[in-house]
């Protein structure tokens, strides 16, 4: 008697990603619910009965990519810090620039990013930013599964290009309140797909105090938390003259570094700093497409030989798995002078299950196993860019491109078919996008920015 199932996804190939598993040739996924129920070679005829089948000619199935850190609603600033000296168009652009976005435009800018995020095969997410409220809702909407903080600080963002780092209480204990409130009303929502952190936005951006009232919350809520350090050398210099210590070692000793805890980036951290987030379990988000940019790339092998959690994430602006994958590599082998540092299916797994693994989903999403989440992308790879293809990890991690992405499904719901978010209208966030960048555009040129466009 046929076994009926839901949805039955069938592929060329299939990259389960779990362990062992070596790439498969005419695969299928079989989902029940939410769930996987079957993810290996296809059974033979009439042994499923489904309700529905996606098979395309020419495809290969995957987990969908797990996006270990990001800012969906960053994209307003695409373009207008990659150039120049690194962070310095951080601090001078975009921090300045932050506080004068309304609550409405970062709406229609988290719309536009989740539709991009799906777009890109993105089905997991690690967001920490502005306006968490309305990324919630569009995440709820678009089918994506997140992880979401308020953007906690006591400094004033736009006053940091002059190293002023005075501490203001209010904004501190304001902006905590607010993220322990959107915690409350969204962890958990959206069927489960949602789930709150507490985001202390940096180690030079909060005080000692702060850190340890957000830490404190977070664990009263039972939830993680998020933030960056070791990323600039500001940064660094400020804790080391503060504190004496590098700014993990400062995080460790006040408290704040637990394994649920995921720390983005660590382009700064000394070897004291490594051996803090190995001693406390805390986990490492890797985004290899920003540091190139910012011409300081992490020691991500030193990190890795830690026994760090790693995963990787795309930071902000340009939400592309597959470049990400090969910025690691390429800039990895030339370091190191290793043309076998960073396989491709290593590349691929710190992508999908390594960045699972640090959000603490690694028993939910990243490998297409039996009883796990039905989260996976289908992937065209009838483009002549990717003929002929042979099937192997190299095939896929070095010549896919975003636009090869067909169908992603999330919870065993298709939430993109033929490269459109099915419950998004694409169209209408980037109308949205338009009416507010003549807006944008002037106030990026008079903080230096280089847009051309009207404005």
């Amino acid at each position: 008697m046929p076994d009926e199932v839901d949805l039955l996804v069938r592929a060329d190939f299939l990259y389960p990603m779990s362990p062992g598993l070596p790439v498969i040739a005419d695969g299928e996924v079989a989902i029940r619910g939410d769930r996987i129920v079957h993810a290996g070679p296809a059974r033979p005829a009439g042994h499923w009965k489904p309700a529905r089948t996606i098979a395309r000619r020419g495809s290969a199935v995957l987990p969908g990519f797990v996006n270990a850190h990001c800012h969906t609603a960053s994209i307003v600033f695409r373009s207008q810090t990659d150039d120049g000296t690194g962070g310095v168009g951080l601090a001078g652009i975009a921090f300045r620039m932050e506080k004068d976005i309304s609550d409405e435009e970062w709406r229609v800018l988290a719309e536009a990013g989740c539709a991009d995020m799906l777009r890109s095969g993105v089905t997991t997410i690690n967001d920490i930013w502005y306006a968490p409220w309305h990324l919630a809702d569009s995440v709820s909407r678009s089918g994506l599964r997140a992880q979401i903080a308020h953007k906690v600080f006591d400094v004033r963002l736009e006053e940091l290009h002059r190293g002023d780092y005075t501490r203001h209480a209010h904004i501190g204990e304001a902006r905590l309140k607010d993220g322990v409130a959107f915690a409350e009303r969204w962890n958990g929502a959206a069927e489960g797909r949602i789930t709150a952190r507490i985001g202390t936005h940096a180690t030079d951006t909060c005080s000692a105090s702060l850190h340890r009232e957000a830490r404190a919350e977070a664990t009263r809520l039972g939830i993680g938390m998020h933030i960056h350090t070791a990323q600039t050398v500001k940064e660094v210099a400020v804790i080391q003259q503060e504190q004496g210590c590098g700014p993990l070692e400062y995080l460790r000793d006040i408290g704040m570094l637990a394994p649920d805890v995921v720390c983005a980036h660590l382009s700064y951290a000394s070897d004291a700093d490594l051996d803090a987030m190995a001693e406390t379990g805390a986990r490492y988000a890797h985004c290899p497409t920003i540091y190139p940019r910012r011409g300081r790339y992490p020691r991500l092998d030193v990190i890795r030989a830690r026994g760090i959690p790693t995963g990787f994430g795309t930071d902000w602006m340009q939400n592309d798995p597959f470049e990400g994958m090969r910025n690691a590599i390429n800039v990895m082998r030339v370091r190191l002078g290793d043309p076998d540092y960073l396989p491709t299916a290593e590349a691929l797994w710190l992508h999908t299950m390594g960045a699972a693994t640090v959000l603490g989903l690694e028993r939910e999403i990243g490998s297409l196993e039996p009883g796990k989440k039905a989260d996976l992308i289908l992937v065209d790879l009838n483009g002549p860019h990717l003929q002929p293809y042979y099937g192997d990890h190299p095939a896929l991690v070095f010549y896919a491109r975003v636009p090869d992405v067909a169908v992603s499904i999330v919870d065993g719901q298709v939430v993109l078919e033929d490269g459109r978010p099915t419950r998004l209208d694409p169209e209408a966030a980037l109308s949205a996008l338009d009416r507010h960048k003549p807006g944008w555009s002037r106030t990026l040129r008079s903080l230096g920015g280089r847009c051309v466009c009207c404005g």
